[in-house]
């Protein structure tokens, strides 16, 4: 497959115990049109991750969490391990070298899975737990909900929705975690619920979303020391909204000009201009053309941004205008039951 570009988007769903096609795997032609290649049983894959060649998602158990991988041959998804782990369920994935590193959001804590030479999980897994709770009624213990490395995979941050914490990590070379040294934890605004992060590039700034206020908090980053300094917070929807409004995913696009915020309940997409500085404009309101857009991610050449709808099973692939940020109406919606993710990317 290498060298041959070909482009797919791999979705995730809720699903039954018995996780009948819980992963969904589409050929992407350049203009946005999407065929099912294939499909894999999960139970309620809430994320998933391509990584060389593998495919990792988190999700559920019969008695707890569980991280599945498959190998995808550009065909089809064959399993090839499983994870289990006591409690709740695993909400992300991510992978710095030859270790994995998924989120329980039930159970509040951080799992470490080193992975052999071939990216298949060894079975090992290191729990790290933490404590703590906030004001708002979902904040009755700790959620960690995502853990984002560095552009140099160097730190990793992890967001935790349940105490309003961003803790932060320097990775070791054997993947373990250390706690940064120079700053072991931020404090975000108290019942904000950080959820999740995206770096620029040179990892100069860091955007958080928040799920329970619904506002992009803004950080300057120090790439040495990993050290975040708040620049700005500001609001990812109307002053007026639906008392169900969660916000979920965000982004930059590829020429890191433009951030993007998804939020449920309003089902609005928030597009700011970033400035020089990093900072970030007032917010332009998109329509999703789904309902509940979970998350959301670009085609790699960021012609095209796929959307998912969580409440109308289906996912939305809209063109984006790469100098305004703007996208139009879809030119591609498809069926995914309870669509809780869809990953964008070229093998």
């Amino acid at each position: 497959m290498e060298g041959c570009n070909m482009q797919y988007i791999f979705t995730g769903s809720y699903t039954d115990p018995d996780g009948k096609d819980g992963v969904r795997c589409f050929a992407a032609s350049p203009d946005g049109k999407l065929t099912q290649l294939c499909t894999a049983d999960a139970y309620s894959p809430t994320y998933v991750l391509y990584h060389n060649g593998l495919l990792y998602t988190s999700g559920r158990a019969e008695t707890g969490c569980c991280v599945r991988t498959f190998a995808f041959d550009g065909h089809s998804l064959t399993p090839l391990h499983r994870i289990d782990s006591p409690g709740g369920s695993t909400c992300h994935v991510s992978v710095v070298g030859r270790t994995l590193y998924a989120c329980n959001y039930f159970a509040g804590e951080l799992l470490r899975c080193p992975l052999h030479a071939d990216g298949i999980p060894t079975g090992e897994v290191e729990r790290i737990l933490y404590t703590g709770g906030g004001p708002h009624p979902r904040q009755d213990r700790p959620h960690i909900h995502s853990a984002f490395p560095s552009p140099d995979n160097r730190f990793l941050l992890v967001c935790d929705l349940g105490s309003d914490r961003i803790y932060s990590y320097c990775i070791e070379n054997d993947g373990k975690l250390l706690p940064n040294p120079a700053q072991t934890e931020l404090i975000a605004p108290a019942g904000s619920g950080p959820r999740h992060l995206t770096y620029n590039k040179a990892g100069t700034r860091v955007y958080v979303i928040t799920e329970l206020s619904a506002q992009i908090l803004v950080y300057a980053r120090d790439p040495e020391t990993g050290v975040l300094t708040e620049l700005q917070i500001t609001d990812c929807v109307p002053a007026v909204r639906p008392d169900d409004t969660l916000s979920a995913d965000i982004h930059l696009s590829a020429d890191e000009h433009y951030l993007y915020a998804s939020s449920r309940g309003i089902d609005y997409m928030a597009l700011y201009h970033v400035r020089d500085d990093g900072l970030l404009s007032e917010p332009f309101y998109l329509p999703v053309f789904t309902s509940g857009p979970r998350h959301f991610s670009f085609q790699p050449g960021g012609t095209h941004i796929v959307i998912t709808g969580q409440y109308t099973n289906t996912i939305a692939v809209c063109p984006v205008d790469r100098r305004s940020g703007l996208y139009v109406a879809p030119v591609c919606e498809v069926t995914v039951p309870q669509a809780t993710c869809a990953q964008w990317v070229e093998v």
